[in-house]
């Protein structure tokens, strides 16, 4: 019956994405680029309304916008248009495979983080919502335009967090696969090598990968060590500097980064670079993904009008259908958008995309004109349209500056050609190519400074010591991998001679090593709870949390109590969140740093750790503050605290009655709901 249900949401949403490219794809004939401005607009224009007036439930849309999915799709016979639709639910198909064998969303990585992002915005009130891993805090620190999406996909289809979460990772996916298969083909004419970028795009390495083997040996046959391999393997190229480097047990690998058993060499910085077949693994539902999909967006946006002039279409207007008229002006208005779309996706690398931008702009004025108006006018909207999120975000925001790359923080020169040896041949090529493509000396000379860049400055955020650049290396390097990589890659391969499609060929090939070690993971690493696409399946394992989860989504609305004995990276908080219920404080290392490191939160971290120790002088007093509707006690704060609960019941049973959900011998599982008379009283 799941199964079926879950069949029925995705062909559901899949009509209503295909209606709405059908429509746009009319005026803006690049069929992946008008199905990304399509849904762009819309997530972008209900985003602000909602900063002004929450809407609300909205599941009440999806029968009318099916409707008009369908009205749309009946008009639409041609066989390209189809054509495109099947790459783009191919894509959506490699998406949903991953997150169907991996729903999970759980503590590993920043799983819950995403969900607890995507759940701020799950209610429909006026934005910014409340803050439900801060009682009483506000929703105003992040940029989350991206888990906005997901939300209004839950809202509009009536779903599970969790299971918007996992559908709208395919649906990146789908948009990332189907853009880069539009960038290609302007180029490319042979499907193999269309396939070729594309696979190496969501299932490539980086220039580590193919030299791993080489670099790290393992050992161990059993299903313990296979596992551990696997999930080593794919960690590894992505993390080697200062990570995985301490494993090196090969000459070659001590070659690449010295020997760290050695007593004369430092420790290295970390300096990751995740790629997309990475993140697939990963699964976690964050902002690089929405920076990725906007950066190939702008490609493909300059590749179509590199094919046209604004002359062509205005001379011609008149024998012109419709979709020729509008192409143009639709093409610039959706990357005047550009950059107000990244700022809220993924602030990390709006200096990038600003930069891309500009230097597009910059090319285009001397090779051909520009239809400023629309371009403008984009600008202007995307700008006025974000407006009143940047009126609460910017205000709350950390402050954080340029600093340059000190001499001892620059990347290690073997590191450097070992990671990025593909990037560094792919910009060679593009500029030799350039006498043949203008577009691809422009492109390879935008990547090659922003790619020196990074070597030569770093955002200067909290981390510090060997996480001095990680965040910049982690979201610089991401987004350089795959706009060189399908950019490069297809003007490369499409208008240079053989010796250029055989380098790039061979060193797309050779990041397909990369998909021997997912392959190995796909195997060893188990699925336990695959299919549950509500990613909550990991609770629901067990029956007690299944039960108590049921019961608390059904319960009275009200701030949640869940113990935080670690600082981050643990279960606490996940109850609730699937309950879609607010908890009085979530992770207290990641509010802690995007608030600025605030003394009241340490505080509070410290006064719950008290409270579930029983050693709080008046925590009556304490849940009143916010206050508190349920207090939650699962097995490892009964485990952990041995006879604490009835110490703890005794402080706050004049105000709270216990319901067990689980009993064995003196262990007890379950919660405290507020009394119905206190509520009166009050």
């Amino acid at each position: 019956m799941y199964l079926i249900y879950l069949i029925l949401t995705i062909g559901l949403i899949l009509v209503n994405l295909s209606g709405l490219t059908a429509f746009v794809s009319r005026y803006l004939p690049a069929q992946a680029s008008a199905r990304a401005l399509g849904i762009f607009v819309i997530i972008l224009v209900l985003f602000a309304i909602e900063h002004n007036f929450g809407l609300g439930n909205l599941n009440w849309l999806w029968p009318l916008t099916t409707g008009l999915a369908v009205w749309s799709l009946a008009k639409r016979k041609d066989r390209k248009f189809w054509s495109s639709e099947i790459v783009f639910m191919l894509g959506f198909a490699y998406g949903i495979t991953w997150r169907f064998a991996y729903p999970n969303i759980d503590s590993g990585s920043e799983h819950l983080t995403d969900l607890y992002l995507v759940s701020n915005y799950m209610g429909g009130q006026t934005l910014p919502a409340p803050d439900r891993w801060l009682a009483g805090g506000t929703f105003d620190f992040y940029y989350a335009f991206q888990h906005y999406g997901a939300a209004l996909l839950a809202r509009l289809f009536d779903l599970e967090i969790g299971f918007a979460i996992n559908l709208a990772w395919g649906l990146i996916a789908a948009l990332l696969i189907s853009l880069a298969w539009e960038i290609s083909s302007y180029f490319i004419s042979r499907i193999p090598f269309k396939i070729l970028l594309v696979v190496a795009l969501m299932l490539g390495g980086n220039g580590l990968s193919p030299l791993m083997p080489f670099m790290i040996k393992t050992s161990g046959a059993d299903n313990a060590s296979l596992q551990n391999n696997a999930v080593n393997r794919v960690w590894a190229s992505t993390r080697f500097a200062g990570m995985y480097d301490q494993g090196v047990n090969t000459d070659f690998g001590h070659a690449v980064s010295d020997d760290p058993k050695k007593p004369d060499v430092n420790e290295h910085l970390e300096l990751p670079l995740e790629t997309i077949a990475y993140l697939s693994v990963l699964g976690d539902y964050h902002a690089p993904l929405g920076g990725f999909v906007i950066a190939l967006w702008t490609l493909a946006l300059s590749a179509f009008l590199g094919l046209r002039k604004v002359t062509d279409i205005d001379q011609e207007a008149e024998t012109h259908s419709p979709a020729d008229k509008y192409a143009l002006a639709l093409a610039f208005f959706a990357i005047g958008l550009t950059p107000a779309l990244v700022l809220i996706t993924n602030a990390w690398v709006f200096p990038l995309q600003l930069f891309f931008a500009a230097s597009w702009l910059f090319f285009r004025y001397w090779k051909a004109d520009i239809h400023w108006p629309a371009l403008l006018t984009g600008g202007i909207i995307g700008f006025a349209l974000i407006y009143p999120f940047l009126s609460y975000f910017a205000p709350g925001s950390l402050n954080t500056s340029i600093h340059w790359v000190s001499q001892t923080d620059h990347s290690p020169l073997r590191f450097l050609v070992a990671m990025h040896w593909p990037l560094m041949l792919w910009l060679g090529v593009g500029l030799i190519v350039a006498r043949h493509s203008p577009w691809a000396g422009w492109l390879a000379l935008t990547l090659l400074g922003m790619f020196c860049l990074s070597e030569l400055i770093y955002v200067d955020d909290p981390s510090a010591g060997k996480y001095e650049r990680f965040n910049t290396t982690l979201k610089w390097w991401s987004w350089l991998w795959p706009t060189a990589l399908i950019g490069l890659g297809s003007v490369c391969i499409g208008h240079g001679g053989r010796i250029a499609k055989a380098i790039l060929t061979v060193s797309l090939s050779t990041l397909l090593v990369y998909t021997l070690d997912i392959a190995s993971y796909w195997r060893h690493v188990e699925k336990p709870n695959k299919g549950q696409m509500a990613g909550n399946g990991w609770l629901k394992q067990d029956p007690t949390l299944r039960e108590l989860l049921t019961y608390l989504k059904n319960a009275p609305d009200g701030f949640v109590l869940e113990s935080v004995e670690k600082g981050a990276y643990s279960s606490s908080s996940a109850i609730s969140l699937f309950a879609n219920k607010p908890v009085v404080l979530g992770w207290p290392d990641h509010v802690t740093q995007w608030r600025g490191n605030p003394a009241y939160v340490a505080n509070r971290a410290t006064e719950i750790r008290a409270f579930y120790k029983a050693e709080l002088s008046a925590p009556l007093s304490f849940l009143e503050k916010f206050p508190v509707q349920t207090i939650i006690w699962t097995l490892s704060d009964e485990q952990s605290q041995p006879g604490v609960r009835e110490k703890l019941h005794a402080q706050i049973s004049r105000d709270y009655h216990w319901r067990t959900f689980y009993q064995n011998g003196s262990e007890s599982v379950g919660i405290w709901e507020r009394r119905l008379q206190t509520n009166n009283a009050q």
